[in-house]
C-alpha cells in the first residue's frame, strides 16, 4: 500500500466495496459490523462521530509528524496507556504503532538498508518466502492476487528480514506478522517494525519465537501452563485429566500474537497494547478467555476440548467484554519469577534475548 503522511488520514470508518469490510476482509455476513453485531444506520452515525473525536484527540497528542509524541508520552504516561487500551485509531493506528514500538526511530536511523537487502542480497528462504505467501490472510482484498502488489510486498520484508538476521532466517508464522503490519504501512516501514520486535526495540527481544527449537515458546507454554494451574486450578486439573497442555492450543497465540485465526477487529486492538506493554498481554487474554469460558470448557471431554480452544464464542472475541477482563489480571511479577524458574530447569541457553551474536544496527537501545 502507499505510504500515506499523518495529516493525510480523515476520521470515520474506511469506506469498502460492496463485499469487504472496512478492514478489507471478505465480508462472512453482509448484515452485521466486524464484531459480529447487527448495527443499524443510527449507531454507524453514533460510532462515526464518537471516533471523529478520538481522533482529534490522538492527533493532538502526536502532534504533527510525531514532534508531540515523546513529550506527550513523559508528561502523561497513564493517559496514553488508558487511550491504547480503549483502542488506537484505525487511520492513525499505523502511524502510532511505529512511533510506541520504536521502528520510527530505526527506519531514520538506517536510510537505504532496507532497499540493499531488497534488491542486492539473496536469501536461502526465499523458495519457502514464495511457497507461503498465499496463506497469509487470503481472504484480504491486498493479498488475493497472485503476484498482486500484497503478496510482492509480503515477498519483500519477509526475504529482507531472513537476509538481516540470518539466524532467524524465514519461518511461516513470521508472515502474518508482516501481513498484519503491511496493512497499516508501507515496505520499509512493516520491516523496520519487525525489527524492532523481533530485536527488542523497547520489549525484549522476540526472536527466540522463530529460532531453531522455537525456545521463546516453549517457555511461553511453560509460563502460561503454571498461571492457568495457579488462576484456574479447577480447569488446570481438567487439563491435566484429558492430557491437555498449552502447545495444543496456545502456540499459535504466541507466535503470531493472535493474528491468525482471531477476529481482525480483536487483533488490533491487541496488537495496540502488545506494541505498548509487551508480550504480557497475550498472557493476559489467554487467561481471560478461558476465565471467560471456564464453566463450559470443564464440562467437556478431550475432543470437545480441543475443538472449543481453537473456537471460542463469538460472544467470547468481544473486545469491549474480553480486554477489560484480560486488563485486571496482574501478572508481570509472577511471569518474571516463572521465567527464572524457566531458566533454571532448562539452563541459560533457552533465554532467547541472549541466543543470537549478531546485534541489532546501531542505537537501537537508545529509544
Amino acid at each position: 500500500m502507499e505510504k500515506k503522511r499523518i495529516d493525510d488520514y480523515e476520521p470515520g470508518p474506511v469506506p469498502s466495496p460492496r463485499g469487504l469490510d472496512r478492514f478489507g476482509f471478505i465480508k462472512q455476513d453482509a448484515n452485521t459490523s466486524e464484531g459480529g453485531v447487527k448495527t443499524s444506520r443510527s449507531a454507524h452515525e453514533h460510532e462515526r462521530i464518537k471516533e471523529g473525536r478520538r481522533v482529534r484527540k490522538w492527533r493532538k497528542m502526536i502532534g504533527v509528524g510525531g514532534s508531540d509524541w515523546k513529550h506527550y508520552l513523559r508528561r502523561k504516561p497513564y493517559v496514553v496507556k488508558r487511550r491504547i487500551r480503549k483502542g488506537i485509531p484505525d487511520c492513525l493506528r499505523g502511524f502510532v504503532w511505529q512511533l510506541i514500538s520504536g521502528s520510527r526511530d530505526l527506519l531514520l536511523m538506517n536510510p537505504g538498508v532496507y532497499e540493499q537487502l531488497v534488491i542486492y542480497e539473496t536469501s536461502a528462504s526465499e523458495l519457502d518466502i514464495i511457497r507461503d505467501i498465499s496463506r497469509t490472510f487470503p481472504s484480504h482484498v491486498f493479498f488475493q492476487q497472485r503476484h498482486g502488489p500484497g503478496q510482492r510486498s509480503l515477498y519483500n520484508v519477509l526475504k529482507a528480514y531472513s537476509v538481516f538476521d540470518r539466524d532467524v532466517g524465514y519461518v511461516q508464522g513470521m508472515g502474518f506478522l508482516a501481513g498484519l503490519l503491511l496493512l497499516y504501512m508501507s515496505e520499509e516501514d512493516a520491516f523496520w517494525l519487525l525489527v524492532a520486535l523481533l530485536k527488542g526495540a523497547v520489549h525484549a527481544p522476540m526472536e527466540g519465537l522463530y529460532l531453531t527449537g522455537l525456545p521463546l515458546v516453549q517457555q511461553y507454554l511453560f509460563q502460561f501452563e503454571r498461571l492457568v494451574r495457579e488462576r484456574l486450578p479447577k480447569l488446570g486439573e481438567h487439563f491435566s485429566e484429558e492430557c491437555i497442555n498449552p502447545s495444543m492450543y496456545a502456540s499459535q497465540w504466541f507466535i503470531t500474537v493472535f493474528s491468525y485465526s482471531f477476529p481482525f477487529h480483536l487483533a488490533l486492538r491487541i496488537w495496540d497494547v502488545f506494541l505498548y506493554e509487551g508480550v504480557k498481554i497475550v498472557f493476559k487474554v489467554g487467561l481471560a478467555l478461558l476465565m471467560y469460558c471456564h464453566d463450559d470448557l470443564v464440562k467437556l471431554p478431550f475432543e470437545k476440548l480441543i475443538h472449543a480452544l481453537k473456537n471460542f464464542p463469538e460472544d467470547a472475541m468481544n473486545p469491549d467484554t474480553l480486554l477489560p477482563l484480560a486488563y485486571s489480571i496482574k501478572i508481570t511479577k509472577r511471569l518474571e519469577e516463572l521465567k527464572e524458574e524457566y531458566e533454571k530447569k532448562n539452563g541459560k541457553m533457552s533465554r532467547s534475548g541472549e541466543h543470537s551474536k549478531k546485534p541489532i544496527l546501531p542505537s537501537i537501545h537508545s529509544n
